[in-house]
Formats: C-alpha cells, structure tokens, sequence
C-alpha cells in the first residue's frame, strides 16, 4: 500500500484525498487509556492503548509523511487529506459503538461530521456507523445524539463552508489583480449570509461508510470484481449486488430510515461515495429525488489486496463545476446545463496476489532447474572419479622385505666387482673384521648381508627404515589398502546446490532490495 500509494501521488498528483472509513483493522477492539472500554472478546485484552498508537503511526507513515503525499516529487502542490470518517472496524457499529473509543478516534482523526467544498462542490462526511444506533432501542443516545444533531444544523454548516470558500476566491481574484483595498473578511461573509441561503447551492456529495440503502438484488454493475453481472441489463441480480444483511459489528447497507432521514436533511444530494465494502458498486437511488434526478452513489474497492479483492483500487472523481466569485454558475457550467458536474472512474492497482503467485512459480522453476543442474555436475564428477580409479591405483601392494633384500643386494654387489664405479670401494681381505658378525645373522641390528657373505655398500641402505614394514621381531606387517574417502553422490548433489543457490539467490535479493526500496 506504500508503494501504491507514492505511486498514485506521483503520477496521478490528486488534489484532494477521501478517505472512507475502516483505516484500522480493529481499532474497535484495542482498549484506551480511560476508563469505560469493555473488550467484546477475551482475546483482544491483549491489544492496548499502545498497539492503536503504533497502528496510527504505521498509517501515518503510509498515508500522511510529506514524501508520501508529494509522491517523492520536489516543491510539489499542497494537497488536503481528509481522513475523518470513521469506519466499523474503528468505531464498532450502532450499539457496538463505545463513546470512549469514538472520543480517541476524534482526538487523532478529527470529528467525523463534517463539511468540505472541494472543487465547488459540498462533502458532507457523516459517521453512519453511530447514527445507525437510532434504529436500535436498547442502543444508548448518546452514541447516535451527535451526528443526529449535525443533521439537524447541517444547512446552516453547509452555507458557512460555502461563504468561506467564496472568501477565499474573492481574496484569490484580488490578488492576481494586484489591488490595494482592503476589506474585513467578517464584514464580507456577513453581506453575502444576507442575501439569503437559496443563494449558495453547490452540488452536494455524501460521504458514508457505510453504503444507503437499496432493495435486495440491485445490482452493482460491470465493475464489480468478484461476482460480475450474471446478465446484461438486469433489474435484480442477487450475485451482483451487495448483500443486504448485518451481523456482529457489521452492517452491510444502512437501512431505509437512517438512508431517509440524510436525504433530507442533508438536502441537493447529487452524489454519494461510499465503503465497507471492498469491492466496487456503482448504484442510482431513483428513490431519494433528493437533487432532483437521484442519487448517485458509488462504493469504492479497497486499496488493500488482503481484502479479499486481486485487484484493489482508488476512484479517480473529476470535479467541473465553474462558478462566479458571487456563487452564480456560469452560463456554460454543467450545472447551468443540466449535466453531471462529477465524473468517477476506476483506477485499479496492481494484482499483488498474482504477483505473489508469479514469484511462486518462478521460485519452483528456479529451484527445478538448480536441481537438474546439480545432478547434472554430480554425475560428470562421479563419471570422472571412476574413470580416474581406472588408471592410477589406490591401494599400496604388499611389500616381501626379504626378496626386496636380496635384490638390492645383488645388484649392488654385481656392479662394484662388475664395474667398480660404485662411489666406494669394497674392503680388502687384509682389513680388520669382527670375528662374529651381527650382518651375518639375518635382520639382526647390523647392515643385512647379501647372499655372496659380503657386505652392501651402505650408499645403497641409505633410508632404508625396516621398523616402518615390520614388528619389533621383524615380521612383516600387512599393509593396508590406501583407500581414497570417498563422497556421496546425495551429498555432491546438496553441495552444488547450495552453490548454485547462492550463485542465483545473492544477485536476486539485491535486486528485489532495490525495486522494494526505490519504488
């Protein structure tokens, strides 16, 4: 939604922004500082005071930050972000309401009765989930009194917002044409009051959670995501209207009374946008005449995709309506002619669930193919080992110590008598030698003899280490194979696989990190 929402502001660039209820998931439940809140379940006992400030901290970072609102853009127009209208699902609903928990809501929103002219035409937001409690007779009056009490004055609040903003569009026209006179905007606002309310007359759009009532089965258009029209042109299509029931804390359409009496009092309704309920519908109420053709009234998706919707959306409201500095139309102005000053339309937002889908899929492929490819290496890597064993040997052959003795012997005594070019010389028969010799007693502790009685140059003994083939009484020991360790084909497979997971996963993430954190 943070995304979303920068994005909508960058290019989009609204001038004003409309929310309708239900910021919080269930700020209804989430207990106050002051005294007089019951929990409607013991699960939510946990959830205090804290946890709605944290929540109203991750909705201002989202919706009311000066980077979110300029959509990241530099010296960008100055925008009004109403955000007053309560929600069920931040209130509670009729007599599910607790003053406590309105009174919070007020304390960081604004109050949620209130007047705006935008774009010369009247937003009356109303709180209908509390003025719902009228129809309830156990419900206290105090929860429903409040709003009750804006209807009851709402003509003259609508009159006052018209003066001030024909206020500022005189002090506006003054200023572009560079003059000096001064005038007491109080002394302004009272001359115009004194032409009478008939001469202030914008059109009037009604803001409501919750949406007015309709007869069961009217249905919602084309535009409705999750059950389209069964058939073209239907007067009644029960599985593409909004249901028309109510349930704990929850109230699908107002009902007629409530609908009735803010058509009345409210008076010159044109318009009417509501929520609640996360998919779109676009309805006429032919039956309150309020502005003489009807009421218009369309319920916007929501912009969450974890709403139940794949493709959550905002409406996009284009406001013509021209008027004098005296609050005449103009004689070319739609409302002159007769024509709709309002036109809506559907600005539709990525399908995040399907993204989430994508990644899922592409996830498998990836993990498919990385698999394939470490099966791949480890059966070259085995085919190359066993090929390697074919050539070179691993085991040592088993030395016979004495028939090695024998040879080497030999050959050293043929080549001195044969040759005499050994590096020393044999001894004479004259030199002084041991009456007993240790050489003659095989593998004794002197120099092993040759077969002939004569000694072996020792040049030709030189790292002859015996002990490291034999016992301590001279056997031979049986040498062990030289066995290579040797690895599993399971575990070359896991082996490259983690290589290749690192190889995709490091670059991907980095990626990822950077879409998530620019856009």
């Amino acid at each position: 939604m943070k995304r979303s929402y920068k994005t909508i502001q960058r290019e989009v660039d609204p001038d004003t922004i409309l929310f309708l209820g239900d910021m919080f998931d269930g700020g209804r439940e989430w207990s106050t500082i002051h005294p007089g809140f019951t929990a409607s379940e013991e699960q939510w006992k946990k959830y205090g005071h804290n946890y709605w400030l944290a929540e109203y901290d991750r909705f201002g970072r989202i919706f009311f930050a000066p980077d979110q609102i300029s959509g990241g853009l530099q010296n960008g127009k100055v925008k009004k972000v109403i955000a007053t209208l309560p929600g069920n699902h931040d209130l509670g609903f009729g007599k599910g309401v607790q003053p406590v928990v309105r009174r919070r809501f007020h304390a960081y929103f604004g109050e949620g009765d209130r007047v705006d002219i935008v774009g010369n035409h009247t937003f009356v937001g109303l709180d209908t989930v509390s003025l719902s409690a009228m129809d309830i007779p156990e419900a206290p009056p105090e929860i429903w009194n409040t709003t009750m009490k804006f209807l009851d004055n709402v003509q003259d609040y609508k009159q006052r917002a018209i003066e001030h903003e024909l206020v500022h569009m005189h002090d506006l026209e003054s200023s572009r044409k560079f003059s000096h006179e001064t005038t007491e905007p109080q002394v302004r606002n009272r001359q115009m009051s004194a032409k009478g309310q008939s001469q202030y007359n914008l059109p009037t759009v009604v803001l409501s959670h919750v949406p007015l009532f309709r007869q069961p089965g009217t249905p919602c258009g084309p535009l409705r995501e999750k059950y389209p029209p069964s058939a073209p042109n239907l007067d009644n299509d029960e599985r593409n209207a909004i249901r028309v029931a109510a349930g704990f804390q929850y109230q699908n359409v107002l009902s007629p009374e409530v609908t009735k009496v803010i058509a009345e009092k409210v008076g010159n309704v044109s318009y009417a946008f509501s929520g609640d309920d996360h998919d779109y519908c676009e309805v006429t109420h032919r039956a309150y005449a309020s502005a003489g053709g009807g009421i218009k009234e369309t319920t916007v998706k929501s912009m969450s995709w974890a709403m139940g919707v794949r493709h959550p959306g905002i409406v996009l409201a284009s406001l013509w309506n021209p008027i004098d500095g005296e609050g005449h139309y103009l004689p070319d102005s739609p409302e002159a002619r007769g024509d709709a000053t309002i036109q809506t339309h559907l600005c539709l937002l990525p399908d995040q669930l399907g993204i989430f889908i994508q990644y899922a899929v592409y996830l498998v492929l990836t993990l498919v193919a990385i698999g394939l490819h470490s099966i791949v290496v480890a059966l070259r890597q085995k085919e190359s080992a066993s090929s390697a064993s074919s050539v070179l040997p691993t085991t040592e052959p088993k030395k016979d110590l004495y028939s090695d003795f024998k040879a080497r012997s030999r050959s050293s005594s043929n080549s001195t008598h044969s040759g005499g070019n050994g590096m020393l010389a044999p001894r004479s028969q004259t030199a002084r030698v041991r009456s007993i010799s240790p050489a003659v007693v095989l593998m004794g502790y002197g120099l092993p003899a040759s077969s002939e009685k004569q000694f072996v140059p020792l040049i030709n003994q030189a790292g002859f280490f015996p002990k490291e083939e034999t016992d301590d009484w001279g056997h031979d020991i049986e040498t062990k194979p030289m066995v290579r360790k040797k690895i599993s084909f399971a575990r070359r497979i896991s082996d490259q696989a983690g290589q290749d997971m690192l190889f995709v996963a490091c670059p991907s993430l980095l990626w990822y990190y950077w879409l998530v954190t620019t856009g």
